[in-house]
């Protein structure tokens, strides 16, 4: 294990954390004459930025020099350590502006850096603005990876860049970018990341919100995080204009990076080429009018038929991309709209991109390669190779999709008995979708874990094993188990 290496990544992390905290600072200063909660939270904001720095330095100095190769035992050891230590350092903000437990600030700090969007906090009247633009902003820099800013930034890695990049982002479905070298992919995917999140912020504030507004409720969008600044969510504008432009950008998180710079460069027939934009795609327009049917042939509901459609659209578009924002109660709606709206947040959205779940990619090859094998059941002498995107999918290939949805199976069976024990006044339901929404970043579940409700009344084990869980499914659970191997520590590569 080359610990100096590592080190000298992780140092990173602190300056990037730095230099968002920093920005916090700012918004605390612009803030200080409207707010007096600003008062009490600048000089914590200045000492928080004086921490990431001296963290910062600490473990650069001894690591200045660090030189050698990166293998995939350091990658796994930097992703899992590094989404660890962030999302420990996130909590500081919180205990010191609003002096809440460490349980409560460590399960908001890894909702937010995870972009799963799920809240132990009921009553934001306490939050001044610059803590409210941190957990937006926490779920901006988790979208895109703080990873993707080393592939990036840190020029020593070279060719062995691209092995972060593999642990720290989801396999790309899109293809043509592998044989591009790492650095090039990772600076045009920050950049392609950026240009969205400015024309959403633009086309935010054009729908007639606040600046302020439009900024965080961007770094929530694009990110399909799902924090907002109001209580209620984005059902708080009642506005039909913005529930569309929210779910296009929604909708634009959940497909794959490499799909997007596709279309971005003008090469349309290799993104429509593309299987699983299209299964995406069929799935939200499927889910979104089935549901439209269902709630507008309810009694009790009072909507037009535009409306209606309007609402199940963006539910649809913000679980399945496991954003998390509401444009309305759905556990309202009849229950049979409860179990598609289940079925979306474990699916989650296409691989390479900022959502959470299983992947759209996973349930294609799964489906193909049960197809297949049913076929060899009654005709064992058919030798039909599985294709996805016209390309004939190889074993690895498939025995990594089959054994991470093996995998994800097992976690989420063995986490909802340990949530169960944990809180034993939990419904089932109740366990069963906080377990799920948490596993894929979805953030809110059914009956108390629900989309108008929050995670506050749970004790402080049960928040701090969740917030290890949303850790767990953001990385997909190999950075983070890897760690608890003995093996992966020893000296011998």
């Amino acid at each position: 294990m080359n610990y100096p290496v590592i080190l000298k990544i992780l140092s990173m992390l602190f300056a990037i954390m730095a230099l968002a905290f920093s920005l916090c600072a700012g918004v605390s200063v612009f803030y200080y004459s409207e707010s007096p909660l600003e008062g009490e939270a600048l000089p914590a904001w200045i000492s928080i930025v004086a921490l990431s720095i001296l963290l910062a330095f600490a473990f650069f100095l001894p690591s200045r020099t660090a030189s050698g190769k990166l293998f995939k035992k350091e990658a796994m050891c930097i992703v899992g350590t590094g989404w660890v230590l962030a999302s420990l350092l996130g909590t500081v903000p919180y205990v010191m502006i609003l002096d809440v437990s460490f349980a409560d600030a460590f399960f908001e700090s890894s909702s937010g850096l995870t972009t799963t969007g799920a809240s132990v906090f009921g009553d934001f009247s306490d939050f001044p603005r610059s803590l409210m633009f941190w957990r937006c902003l926490s779920h901006w820099i988790g979208g895109l990876g703080v990873v993707m800013f080393f592939v990036a930034i840190l020029s020593f890695l070279g060719s062995d860049g691209r092995i972060l990049y593999s642990r720290e982002t989801s396999a790309d479905s899109g293809g043509g970018v592998e044989t591009e070298r790492i650095q090039s992919i990772a600076l045009k995917i920050i950049g392609l990341y950026l240009s969205i999140s400015a024309i959403c912020a633009i086309s935010f504030k054009l729908c007639s919100m606040t600046w302020y507004d439009a900024i965080c409720h961007m770094f929530s969008t694009v990110s399909t995080g799902g924090f907002s600044v109001y209580e209620n969510s984005i059902s708080h504008y009642d506005n039909l204009a913005v529930y569309w432009v929210v779910a296009l950008f929604m909708f634009i998180g959940g497909v794959g990076f490499s799909t997007i710079i596709f279309l971005a460069s003008g090469k349309f027939h290799r993104a429509m080429q593309n299987t699983e934009l299209k299964v995406y795609v069929g799935i939200l327009l499927l889910s979104g009018f089935s549901m439209a049917i269902f709630v507008y042939a309810d009694p009790d509901n009072s909507k037009t038929l535009w409306e209606t459609i309007t609402h199940s659209i963006f539910n649809s578009v913000s679980v399945m991309t496991t954003t998390g924002f509401m444009s309305e109660d759905y556990q309202k709606w009849p229950p049979i709209t409860h179990s598609v709206f289940l079925a979306l947040m474990i699916i989650g959205g296409c691989s390479g991109s900022t959502s959470g779940g299983i992947k759209v990619s996973r349930l294609i090859l799964a489906y193909a390669l049960c197809k297949n094998h049913l076929e060899k059941s009654f005709r064992p002498r058919v030798v039909r190779p599985v294709k996805i995107n016209g390309k004939i999918v190889g074993e690895k290939e498939a025995a990594d999709a089959l054994s991470y949805i093996v995998m994800y199976s097992l976690i989420a069976l063995a986490s909802i008995q340990i949530l169960s024990f944990l809180e034993p006044n939990l419904k089932l339901s109740e366990s069963i979708s906080a377990t799920l929404t948490l596993i894929g970043n979805a953030g809110p579940g059914f009956d108390r874990v629900g989309p108008a409700e929050n995670y506050g009344f749970m004790n402080g084990a049960s928040k701090i094993f969740l917030g290890v869980l949303m850790i767990m499914g953001r990385l997909e659970f190999y950075a983070i188990l890897a760690l608890f191997m003995p093996s992966l520590w020893k000296k011998f590569q």
